[in-house]
């Protein structure tokens, strides 16, 4: 029993040690963000306009809960509406000569997600002269139970192979993520999506769009509610960009 215990324990160590170095070692000038979750100043909107979806229903955020929390203090979304969509966002100020981005952050959900959940979205973006790299990314419980990335310039989610039918609640998920922009060609690469230990290449390409908003960068949660209207709740904790 005890060999057969110790096979399972290097087995996980080894298939986590392989998804870690699926990921890039960031340069000791790196410029790492943590706890963004804990930051002040968020943005955040429900409006068809912004966040897609009905506009009907509520929206909240709350920080600082505990329990659940990993470090003490995490940050709690809710949504709730007919097929409604809450976003919220953090902007870290302007860097425009970063072009790596590394997302590393976990998240839970909770039961009424079960049946309530459309969508899951985590998103990184960089805007530059202009230019919106809007590095999206979703998990589409109800529309294709895959990974899908965002295509900026037609503004439509587009499917992967990463299969996707949603996350168990009560538990705390892992997400990294290793995306690339590059503002002369101005296109963005989302390489590398790992979740709660599974590497998965993306490699997949797309071409920012010239919105005219000031330079800026940062990441977004958002939530989409499918036809049932139920409200449900994510909370998000240790939310760290790391850039370079």
């Amino acid at each position: 029993m005890q060999r057969a215990l110790l096979f399972v324990a290097v087995c996980l160590s080894l298939s986590l040690a392989a998804a870690a170095s699926s990921l890039p070692t960031p340069p000791s000038n790196a410029i790492v963000f943590n706890n963004i979750d804990d930051r002040g100043g968020w943005s955040y909107c429900h409006s068809s306009s912004c966040a897609g979806g009905s506009g009907s229903g509520s929206y909240w955020m709350a920080q600082h809960q505990n329990p659940p929390s990993r470090d003490g203090s995490s940050t709690e979304f809710y949504n709730s509406g007919v097929w409604a969509n809450a976003l919220w966002w953090q902007k870290l100020g302007a860097h425009d000569n970063v072009h790596n981005f590394l997302w590393d952050f976990y998240f839970q959900i909770d039961d009424n997600s079960q049946h309530a959940a459309q969508a899951l979205e985590f998103d990184v973006f960089q805007f530059v002269h202009g230019y919106d790299y809007m590095i999206g990314s979703e998990c589409n419980i109800r529309g294709g139970a895959v990974w899908d990335t965002w295509d900026e310039t037609t503004g439509h989610w587009v499917h992967t192979s990463i299969p996707c039918s949603g996350f168990s609640p009560g538990t705390w998920h892992h997400i990294q993520s290793y995306m690339t922009t590059n503002t002369s060609a101005h296109t963005y690469t989302y390489v590398t999506l790992v979740v709660d230990g599974h590497s998965y290449p993306v490699n997949v390409t797309q071409h920012s769009k010239n919105l005219g908003w000031s330079d800026n960068m940062g990441v977004q949660f958002q939530l989409d509610d499918d036809a049932s209207g139920e409200g449900y709740h994510e909370w998000t904790d240790t939310v760290k960009l790391t850039v370079w």
